[in-house]
C-alpha cells in the first residue's frame, strides 16, 4: 500500500468557501464518489492540472469525497479517508490517504480560498459520525508540519505523522459544517 505525503495547502479558515474574485463567502455540499475511472482520472490531470492520479488502486479501500460549491457540480477539492478500527472493533479513527484542491484554487490568484481546511472538516465529520470522536490521522510532507500544527491544531505523532484530535476536529467542522452554523445562529 502506498502512503501518499498530504501536501494541500491550509489558504484560510473560512466558513466555507471564500470566492477571490469579489470576497463573498459561498455554501458547499460535499458527495462520496464510488469510484474515479483511470479515465476520469487522466481527463482531470490532462486538461484541469490534477496532481494526483485519483484512480490509483492504493486507493481503493477508501471513501473519496468530492467538495463542491453549493448549486454546481465543479469539484473544488477532493479528499481520500481510510477507516481504521481497532482489534474489537470499539474504537477506531479515520486517516486521510489523500487531499488535493482542484489546481484552479491554489495560489494567490485561486478561485476559492479554504478548501484545504474544508476537506479536513469532511474527515473530521466522517470520524465524528462514526464515532470516532473525531480522530484523523495524516502523514504531512516534513515541510509543512508546522504549517498544519498551526493552522489544523494537528499534533504530530512521529516523524511526519500527524493526528487531528477530537477538540481540533469540532473546531473544524463548527466552523465548515453548514448544518453546525445554523444550529449556532438559531441559538
Amino acid at each position: 500500500m502506498r502512503y501518499y505525503e498530504i501536501e494541500i495547502i491550509i489558504d484560510e479558515i473560512t466558513p466555507c468557501l471564500r470566492d477571490n474574485r469579489n470576497n463573498t463567502y459561498v455554501d458547499t455540499t460535499y458527495d462520496k464518489i464510488e469510484h474515479i475511472t483511470s479515465v476520469t482520472a487522466s481527463q482531470m490531470q490532462k486538461y484541469e492540472k490534477w496532481n494526483f492520479d485519483w484512480s490509483d488502486p492504493d486507493l481503493n479501500d477508501c471513501s473519496i469525497y468530492a467538495l463542491y460549491v453549493e448549486g454546481s457540480k465543479q469539484t473544488q477539492g477532493l479528499i481520500a479517508c481510510r477507516e481504521y478500527k481497532n482489534k474489537n472493533q470499539t474504537k477506531g479513527y479515520i486517516e486521510v490517504a489523500l487531499a488535493e484542491a482542484n489546481p484552479k484554487n491554489v495560489g494567490l490568484g485561486g478561485r476559492y480560498k479554504g478548501v484545504g481546511a474544508h476537506l479536513f472538516s469532511i474527515a473530521s465529520r466522517l470520524s465524528l459520525d462514526l464515532g470516532y470522536d473525531g480522530y484523523v490521522t495524516f502523514i504531512s510532507k516534513t515541510d509543512l508540519v508546522q504549517h498544519y500544527s498551526k493552522e489544523l491544531h494537528a499534533e504530530v505523532l512521529f516523524g511526519s505523522n500527524m493526528q487531528i484530535n477530537p477538540e481540533a476536529s469540532k473546531r473544524l467542522v463548527d466552523i465548515y459544517d453548514k448544518k453546525a452554523r445554523e444550529m449556532y445562529n438559531e441559538k
